[in-house]
């Protein structure tokens, strides 16, 4: 009987501290990014007063916030069945139709809200600023006009000068942004979001020792504030200072370890380049969000890092499929470059490539300035033998950019397989000019000069075999083992043909120490002549 009332006592008090929670605990909640913490506030908050619109509303932006456009219209949909005369719901409906680009539909919402607001709400007039100057399609003159409107009801609200700021910042003009902020910071000095704001706008400018500074003026104020810590974190990665980045973002997840924060941390990791950690997050937060698209990307990409091509093919186009029908997810040039990279390593699969071909295409439409995915085009039309389209595709390379080894390189064997050897010569040549250390121009200078004059009146090709020979390091003998065998015997042949087979010998020898059953250096080893010498 005891142990009933303890326990009926325990969950008295559980109840009491849920229903406890205000609505202003709920918005810091999703604020601070705790949008599953946020999700079970909300639901007791809708509980105790079903019909209250503003429940409804900012339980809406919970899931908007986290990218969940489907379940975010929902939400204000219910919140419009519940009370219909509050307006808050229709601009939360109207900015999903805008992020979705229903313009038209977007703006019957917002104008229902304004009209139900009478003039009197400027928390509506900001909603509908946010939209105009966050979403992809934006209209920043009409977002601030409605922002000077929401300042003049409520010339004391801090949100109002910081979503003007965002607006300033939108027009890339920092001076009205870094007012506006301050203006905020004045009105509320222990408003972190305006301390991150600046923080923010510090670090697009580069500036990122007073943006740190901030950040850590943000956190000193209220240390419960997750995304202070997550800024740290991305200054801290771009420094190199990966251990403290981890730590910092450690830090993040300690105060918001939920299911869409393990998700922004794999998305990190994969940034710094901690790709077997970044897949194992990501299948963690997975296990509790199958629909969140942005998990899909960071494993793909890492995948691909780890060598997991076959898997890693099947997770970015996972992605590609969800995030087409994601209105709020952009598809960037990166997701192209990475799919591509995946489909060229099926070489066997002549639709691969052809679709690695049209990938980098895309991502080059999205991004003109990768220019060294034409690099990726022509190495791709190498591999299908397609080399005229090769050629044409190096060619347009160079063009565009200062040429590299690599571009010489590929469009030299190009010529080569295409048994153009004068052209083919002329690359290889460059490769030696450009980089005169580099093992790989010797070699195919050599190989050309073979085909250039197959009968070997004027052996051409040996002085660069040697160079070719004498370039390669030592440990990187096993990885050129069948060049250098090929450049042995060459050699070997040369003297044989000028009657000098002792020298001959040694270089025979040389093939049978990295080939112990080759045929042909041994039945020269064997021979009379060979024996001959010491």
């Amino acid at each position: 009987m005891e142990k009933n009332n303890l326990f009926f006592g325990a969950l008295m008090l559980l109840s009491s501290a849920i229903f406890s929670q205000t609505l202003s605990d709920a918005i810091k909640q999703t604020d601070n990014e705790q949008f599953e913490t946020a999700d079970a506030t909300f639901k007791s908050l809708i509980q105790s007063q079903p019909n209250n619109g503003e429940n409804y509303f900012y339980y809406g932006e919970n899931y908007f916030k986290n990218d969940n456009l489907e379940m975010a219209k929902t939400t204000y949909q219910k919140g419009i069945d519940a009370n219909a005369t509050n307006p808050l719901c229709y601009v939360g409906l109207g900015k999903v139709q805008w992020y979705q680009n229903k313009a038209a539909e977007a703006k019957a919402n917002f104008y229902k809200a304004i009209t139900l607001a009478a003039g009197k709400n400027a928390t509506v007039l900001m909603e509908i600023a946010d939209a105009y100057i966050k979403a992809e399609t934006k209209d920043i003159n009409e977002a601030i006009k409605l922002l000077d409107m929401a300042i003049k009801l409520e010339p004391k609200n801090p949100e109002a000068f910081i979503l003007k700021g965002d607006a300033y910042l939108e027009q890339n003009d920092g001076t009205k942004a870094i007012e506006n902020y301050e203006k905020a910071g004045v009105l509320d000095s222990k408003s972190v979001t305006a301390i991150l704001r600046q923080g923010q706008l510090w670090f697009r400018a580069k500036n990122y020792d007073l943006a740190l500074d901030l950040y850590k003026q943000a956190s000193l104020i209220d240390s419960s504030f997750a995304p202070a810590y997550r800024e740290k974190a991305e200054i801290y990665f771009l420094a190199g200072r990966y251990a403290n980045a981890v730590a910092q973002y450690k830090r993040y997840l300690q105060l918001n370890n939920n299911c869409s924060a393990r998700g922004r941390y794999a998305g990190f990791l994969n940034q710094a380049k901690q790709y077997k950690e970044s897949i194992e997050a990501a299948d963690e937060a997975l296990k509790c969000n199958l629909s969140n698209p942005y998990l899909y990307r960071y494993k793909g990409y890492s995948q691909f890092e780890t060598g997991d091509y076959i898997n890693g093919l099947q997770t970015m186009n996972t992605f590609f499929d969800m995030a087409s029908k994601n209105a709020k997810v952009k598809i960037i040039s990166q997701d192209y470059e990475y799919r591509g990279r995946l489909y060229s390593k099926d070489t066997k699969d002549s639709t691969s490539l052809i679709l690695a071909i049209a990938d980098y295409k895309k991502a080059l439409e999205l991004d003109s300035t990768k220019k060294d995915l034409n690099g990726d085009i022509a190495n791709t039309y190498f591999k299908m033998k397609k080399y005229p389209e090769a050629i044409a595709t190096y060619k347009s390379k160079m063009e565009n950019g200062k040429p590299n080894a690599n571009d010489y390189f590929g469009i030299g064997r190009a010529y080569y397989y295409s048994k153009d050897f004068t052209n083919a010569d002329f690359y290889f040549d460059q490769i030696i000019k450009s980089q005169p250390d580099l093992p790989l121009g010797y070699l195919w200078k050599a190989k050309t000069s073979v085909q250039l004059y197959p009968k070997n009146e004027t052996w051409l090709a040996k002085p660069y075999y040697e160079q070719y020979i004498a370039k390669v390091k030592p440990t990187d003998t096993e990885k050129n083992k069948k060049d250098l065998m090929d450049a042995y015997t060459y050699i070997g042949v040369y003297y044989m043909h000028n009657k000098d087979n002792c020298t001959a010998k040694t270089f025979f020898k040389k093939v049978t120490e990295l080939d112990s059953a080759n045929t042909n250096a041994k039945k020269f080893l064997d021979s009379a002549e060979a024996k001959k010498c010491p």
